[in-house]
């Protein structure tokens, strides 16, 4: 259970041979048996073809074969790559490094059935694997987590800068039953690098266009031979942004951005060792640019007739959106025009801090997290001029985690376990709220306050039993989790500073919503009470799993599994005499899936040619699906705007849906030196039901016909290529060649497939990079890189999805970057 530190230092820093393993994206596929045989047989008989037969019975254990073989902790223990029953991607830093990677979110494409976008903003990113994703606004459960240091991270400052780290690992499907918190579609690990017992390090420096400039380095220090080390990392970004404010002069669409990390790991005896990490991220943006992109048919809602001379006058652009939207089409996506000066400020602190002490045949673990993180955003969302719909938010939240785990190994290493526990909590960390400038003037901006604190307990267990003495190969996999969430939420809302000024405001606490305070807002006293609600779910998941080692190459498995999403509360409390009442949705339920996923992954040589081809098919049922309802803003028909709900938008149980398809990647190395490599995924998700209010229909919120209905942020289609070369150049160094090719399908930013305009039709990226390393002979190295080669021109998110308000606003993705980057290692 216990492995020295020689051997952990060589697992968790896997050196990759670039005609085999580097480029690889090195994915973990569940694969349908059927089609297993149909497109691996090929490859066997030419592997068989090429072998004599005395060869064959003496062929040593894969891992003989393959000495870059990849070690992952997906499971919770190391683990072989090509041996584990579950789907997953990993990423190392050299990987990143060579594809130009500088954020998890750019991983997105090199993984298949992947996907990061933008909505609302940079600071709440939507992470979708099989079609699902989470509300636009609110503290909903997230059906994909990720992770850092093994601790789970708030859903608005899960973006992580990717210097100096381990590894990056993609899980698909639910997951739960070995680690962390419940997810229904997939998690995102994130390793920083950990500390060895030699001094060394790098640094490294660079330059691009846009005026970007970028340092990071790290260097590790060993402090007592053995037993205590320590790392020191960081990074400094900084670029101009890419979107010009013509009115104002600002340049949207920077990066301001700084990180730092410290990491001590401490073995003190053989038995125990310890693992801190403190990590710092800090953004000081002047925040997204939306970018008005289309105005529905009938211009202004209903609802919204009164402001008819201010947003469709039909005499002046100063007071006509249609006008406005000419104007923008005129001057392309990377102008635009605003009312406001935005900024976007986001801070996260972690601490991670992990113990494992060996007793024996059993190993305990425990993993504890604190992390912090606030973002002050001001975003203009509707992209214009005119005051539309300006939201000014303040969010500060600090989450407690801790986890146990107990993990054994019994009869004669036939049976492995692992038992824990979990626990997590999150909690309002200073002044929380949202000030909403909706169609302004001549409505009234409000102050929307929800304190929202989250508690998640879990016992969990899972168990691997070999039937080698069966059949050689064969193994069971069987887990359960029992899950308890509770949320309590006090909101209220109130008159806003008028005319609106952002951060003028005054937020009130958490006390003050308990307890009731006034204020005095536009030289009157407001009177502030809130209310408190709070929902309770709970769910027993599982799964269970076959897998086969059928040949030294070959291993196959299937497995299913149920997924749980808690339920939540939609915040403030919503009037309940009001025409439309929303109060029937003041919570909602948990959302389920059943999981089944079929898959293997093999690798193969004939002569010299090598190669690796996964492959999987997947099917999930979810009950009770999880949507958000924009755009509700004076729905309800009360004429209040201080009990809207927050920014607009609900979460609801929007009815049944299925989810299916499939992934494969295939890579081939003709010869030492170089790779090719090939991924495609298709994703199949539609609504088998619908579970939307008949009150609803005809408001554009949501579609009445589950045909309509459009899973955001989740491309039918992804795929992806890429060709790696390296070679000596004499006494020069080593010159190494990488370049990658990504396309996706129509991905959809709203929920109605009939709106494409509100999405983003099929586009191709081309990234590509040349290294020249250790020039000369020396620890220098030098690159050239190009992101977006072509220039290509793509929305990455929504900015406002709410047909309701009669338009539709985007956010678009980087223009072409490249720069040079050196770096010396010590």
């Amino acid at each position: 259970m216990y492995v020295p530190a020689a051997l952990r230092a060589r697992r968790i820093y896997p050196r990759y041979v670039n005609s085999f393993g580097e480029e690889i994206i090195l994915n973990f596929k569940q694969f349908f048996l059927a089609s297993c045989a149909t497109i691996i047989a090929p490859a066997f008989t030419a592997f068989a073809q090429d072998t004599a037969p005395e060869a064959q019975q003496s062929a040593p254990p894969a891992e003989a074969q393959n000495t870059n073989e990849i070690v992952i902790t997906a499971r919770r223990r190391e683990e072989s790559l090509s041996r584990v029953p579950i789907s997953v991607s990993a990423f190392s830093q050299d990987t990143l490094a060579n594809k130009s990677i500088s954020s998890i979110d750019q991983i997105a494409q090199a993984t298949p059935g992947l996907t990061f976008g933008r909505s609302g903003g940079s600071a709440n990113p939507q992470i979708v694997i099989r079609g699902q994703s989470r509300s636009n606004i609110g503290d909903a459960a997230q059906p994909v987590l990720t992770y850092f240091a093994d601790v789970p991270l708030p859903y608005f400052s899960s973006i992580l800068p990717t210097y100096d780290l381990g590894s990056v690992q993609v899980l698909k499907g639910p997951q739960g039953t070995l680690f962390g918190r419940n997810s229904t579609s997939g998690a995102v690990p994130v390793y920083p690098a950990e500390p060895t017992y030699q001094f060394e390090g790098y640094m490294m420096a660079g330059y691009g266009n846009l005026d970007r400039r970028e340092a990071e380095g790290a260097v590790n220090i060993p402090i007592v031979a053995d037993k205590l080390a320590v790392r020191i990392a960081g990074q400094r970004i900084k670029r101009d942004g890419y979107t010009h404010v013509v009115n104002t002069g600002q340049r949207r669409d920077d990066l301001n951005d700084s990180a730092f990390r410290v990491s001590v790991l401490l073995e003190p005896v053989d038995t125990v060792k310890n693992v801190f990490v403190y990590d710092y991220v800090k953004w000081n943006r002047a925040g997204d640019a939306a970018i008005i992109n289309q105005v529905y048919p009938g211009n202004i809602p209903e609802r919204f007739a009164p402001l008819n001379g201010f947003y469709d006058c039909n005499t002046s652009i100063a007071c006509d959106i249609d006008l406005q939207f000419e104007r923008q089409q005129a001057a392309g996506v990377r102008k635009t025009w605003s009312d406001v000066i935005t900024t976007l400020k986001t801070r996260a602190i972690g601490i991670s801090n992990t113990t494992t002490i060996d007793l024996g045949s059993i190993t305990l673990k425990n993993i504890f997290g604190y992390r912090s993180a606030s973002n002050v955003n001001v975003n203009d969302t509707d992209g214009t001029s005119l005051s539309l719909i300006i939201p000014d938010q303040a969010q500060r939240y600090k989450q407690y985690t801790d986890e146990l785990q107990l993990q054994g190994s019994f009869l004669d290493d036939k049976l492995d376990t692992i038992v824990g526990a979990f626990y997590l909590k999150s909690q309002p960390n200073g002044r929380v709220g949202l000030t909403l400038s909706t169609f302004s003037p001549p409505s009234r901006p409000a102050m929307i306050i929800a304190y929202r604190t989250q508690t998640s307990k879990a016992l969990f267990g899972a168990a691997t039993y070999d039937f080698s003495d069966l059949l050689e190969g064969l193994k069971v996999d069987a887990g359960l989790r029992h899950t308890w969430d509770e949320t309590e939420a006090c909101g209220a809302g109130y008159s806003a500073t008028y005319p609106f000024v952002p951060q003028t405001t005054p937020i009130a606490t958490l006390s003050e919503c308990v307890n009731g305070a006034t204020y005095t807002i536009n030289g009157a006293p407001v009177d502030i009470q809130g209310t408190q609600t709070n929902d309770k779910s709970k769910a027993l998941t599982w799964n269970f799993g076959v897998n086969y080692q059928a040949m030294p190459n070959l291993f196959l498995y299937a497995t299913v599994r149920r997924g749980y999403r808690a339920g939540g509360v939609n915040t403030p409390l919503f009037n309940a005499s009001a025409p439309n009442s929303l109060a029937p949705y003041q919570t909602y339920a948990p959302e389920k899936v059943t999981d089944v996923e079929l898959g293997a992954k093999a690798s193969w040589r004939a002569g010299d040619v090598r190669g690796t081809v996964n492959f999987d098919v997947y099917r999930g049922v979810y009950k009770g699906s999880q949507r958000g309802i924009n755009g509700l803003n004076g729905f309800d028909g009360d004429g209040d705007s201080t009990n809207d709900p927050s920014a607009g938008t609900i979460i609801v149980n929007a009815g049944n849906a299925r989810v299916q398809g499939f992934d494969f990647e295939g890579t081939i190395s003709p010869f030492h030196g170089l790779t090719f490599g090939a991924f495609l995924s298709y994703t199949d998700a539609v609504y088998t039901s619908s579970g939307i209010p008949a009150i609803f229909n005809g408001t554009g919120a949501f579609p009445a016909d589950p045909d309509d209905t459009a899973f955001p942020y989740a491309p039918k289609w992804t795929m992806g290529g890429n060709v790696a070369y390296e070679t000596e150049i004499g006494n020069l160094g080593s010159l190494a060649l990488n370049a990658d090719v990504y396309r996706a399908s129509r991905t959809y930013f709203g929920t109605y497939k009939s709106d494409k305009g509100l999405s983003q039709p099929a586009y191709t990226l081309v990234n590509a990079r040349i290294d020249l390393k250790d020039i000369g002979g020396s620890p220098v190295s030098l690159g050239v890189y190009a992101r977006n080669l072509f220039d290509k021109v793509y929305a990455s998110g929504g900015s406002n999805t709410a047909r309701s308000a009669g338009f539709s606003s985007l956010f678009y993705a980087e223009p072409r970057t490249y720069g040079v980057q050196a770096k010396i290692t010590f």
